[in-house]
């Protein structure tokens, strides 16, 4: 479990505008998704906000030869009446030790 938790710190350098507010992030991990973890751990939740600001974004259409390892939901708060945003990523972990990340709404 804390490798997952590493990982995610590493990749999430992917987030926001300074309007929004993330408040929780779910993510499914491995082949046949067992289960969603929610982070919802205001400093947590900051480390990984912080390391996805530092992504380096392409515009690419990709296509992988397998699964993704790993799927994370990001929700955004912008006012309390108000629904939250929803950002959904795509995560590869590759033998080479790099990353892939995919935007599927292609928002980022």
């Amino acid at each position: 479990m804390k490798k997952w938790l590493l990982i995610l710190f590493i990749l999430i350098g992917l987030a926001g505008c300074n309007e929004e507010k993330l408040v929780r992030i779910d993510f499914q991990k491995g082949e046949n998704r067992s289960g969603e973890h929610i982070i919802t751990d205001v400093n947590q939740l900051k480390s990984i906000e912080e390391v996805f600001r530092q992504v380096k974004w392409e515009n690419a259409k990709v296509q992988m030869s397998r699964k993704e390892d790993m799927m994370l939901t990001f929700f955004y708060q912008y006012n309390t009446n108000e629904p939250e945003r929803l950002e959904g990523y795509k995560i590869w972990l590759n033998k080479d030790k790099s990353i892939e990340i995919v935007n599927p709404n292609g928002n980022k």
